[in-house]
């Protein structure tokens, strides 16, 4: 059972995409961003996980043709705790079952403790 200190955020990473497809992907998805690339020729997309994105993310994901390595889910645990157990949200599951993308996981302290 996840604790009350602990927040779990889910987002969908495109790690390889061109200017066309991130400009693309903010303006067809809802809370969708995207950035050039600290080193690599490209552009990373990053889509937090709503109920009301999720079918737009995998139409985004069909119509661009972009592959399942170029994409992972990125689960952030925000938290003050060194050790706990962490709910992942339900939404990782369903998209798990469209786009079967390898999961990446962050732990971060608190942010109160910043």
């Amino acid at each position: 059972m996840g604790d009350s200190t602990n927040l779990a955020k889910a987002s969908i990473r495109f790690l390889s995409l061109n200017k066309l497809q991130a400009l693309t992907l903010e303006r067809e998805v809802i809370g969708a961003s995207q950035s050039k690339h600290f080193k690599n020729d490209c552009y990373v997309g990053c889509v937090t996980l709503m109920d009301d994105n999720l079918e737009d993310i995998v139409h985004f994901f069909i119509r661009q043709q972009l592959k399942i390595d170029d994409c992972d889910l990125f689960i952030s645990v925000f938290s003050d705790l060194d050790s706990n157990i962490v709910d992942v949200p339900n939404l990782v599951n369903r998209m798990l079952k469209y786009i079967d993308c390898r999961l990446t996981f962050s732990y971060t302290v608190a942010e109160d403790d910043i």
